[in-house]
């Protein structure tokens, strides 16, 4: 049995795609190859302590790494991967990724992964610089997409060390047709096309292309309302653009959810407006929702979504071509239908859980294999 360790920035279990995607991941790997401890560096999370499952979960916020405090807990990791034995470390985001480069070093744990999550857009010039190093120290770095992968190799990350490891989706738990509910809650008549965006309200969703779009919509005479799931710092934000244009009546925020699928269900298409993606989670579960989608042409999205097959790519932060590619699919039902049923078998080929998981065991196992 491999004692492993995965370090996260975050959570495991929050709202977000990559605390989902860890969640997924563990849930299903095998507990009698692996005994695993998960460590949440988040200062916010909504699991502290305990076990999920046959996992076991701890809190260790630790703040900025080079402060007092970051130092300590430092102390108190290298405590706990020693008296655990921990015989790999797999590394969610920047800090987890600093402080796994460090402890294979300082603790003789010889196998270290790195899950990439996105392109790195949000580094800076000293990070990047450092990721030059660090890199050096992973045996394997999973890339989700395509266009994560490529951004590895522009920072000059080996080939030789990348794994392609695209995310999985449970298509079953999509598979609801109770959306009349959520219609009812919001008052949204039979007439109405309801669009669905589920991303974190900041900046790199690029909610306000979206709200512009509804308003183009709506100024073409096409009765559509909008529900937006997520919260995030750009909430007030929005909800002052949702006035400005006057659209109080049909987008309505719904916060952070717990019943997805049903929410999916509702909607009649499912628009991404992002300007950035590593690999959506919220793409996936929409196409295995079965429900044409709209995305803007970044990042992973267009190794989801096929051109006029399952949805329509669109440039990011172009409002009109937005509104152009949701109007096309509000006036042709047959065509929501065939490319919602196009994009579900789409991820049950392409993106399963059990595929995803089998590629991170066959990565965790070259690395301990790497050092006999």
């Amino acid at each position: 049995m491999i004692r492993l360790l995965i370090i996260t920035d975050t959570n495991i279990g929050g709202d977000g795609g990559a605390e989902q995607h860890l969640k997924m991941l563990v849930g299903q790997m095998d507990s009698s190859q692996y005994k695993i401890d998960i460590l949440q560096l988040g200062e916010v999370v909504p699991f502290k302590q305990g076990n999920l499952g046959e996992v076991r979960v701890w809190h260790m916020p630790t703040g900025k790494l080079l402060s007092p405090h970051g130092i300590g807990q430092m102390l108190k990791l290298f405590k706990f991967i020693r008296s655990n034995r921990h015989e790999c470390i797999i590394s969610f985001f920047e800090s987890s990724d600093i402080l796994a480069a460090l402890m294979s070093r300082v603790t003789g744990v010889q196998c270290i992964l790195s899950s990439r999550r996105d392109t790195g857009f949000r580094y800076s010039a000293k990070l990047r610089l450092a990721y030059r190093y660090i890199d050096r120290c992973f045996d394997q770095i999973i890339a989700p997409s395509r266009a994560v992968y490529d951004s590895l190799i522009n920072q000059g990350t080996s080939a030789e060390k990348i794994v392609l490891v695209y995310n999985g989706v449970d298509v079953a738990r999509f598979s609801s047709s109770d959306g009349q509910r959520l219609r009812e809650q919001l008052a949204i008549s039979k007439d109405h096309l309801l669009l669905g965006i589920v991303a974190r309200l900041s900046g790199e969703k690029d909610h306000l292309t979206l709200l512009q779009a509804v308003y183009q919509l709506g100024q073409s005479g096409r009765k559509v309302a909008l529900a937006v799931v997520g919260q995030g710092e750009l909430k007030n934000r929005l909800i002052e653009e949702v006035s400005r244009l006057g659209l109080e009546s049909c987008v309505h925020f719904l916060g952070v959810r717990d019943d997805i699928p049903q929410i999916l269900a509702a909607i009649d298409i499912f628009v991404l407006s992002s300007v950035t993606e590593g690999m959506s989670n919220a793409l996936l579960e929409a196409m295995a929702s079965a429900k044409p989608v709209v995305a803007t042409n970044v990042g992973g999205n267009p190794e989801l979504v096929e051109e006029g097959e399952t949805g329509y790519l669109i440039p990011a932060g172009n409002s009109a071509a937005m509104a152009d590619a949701i109007g096309r699919l509000a006036d042709n039902p047959a065509m929501r239908q065939r490319m919602g049923a196009a994009g579900r078998q789409r991820v049950k080929q392409l993106y399963s859980i059990e595929a995803m998981v089998k590629k991170y065991q066959s990565a965790i196992q070259r690395g301990m294999d790497l050092h006999g």
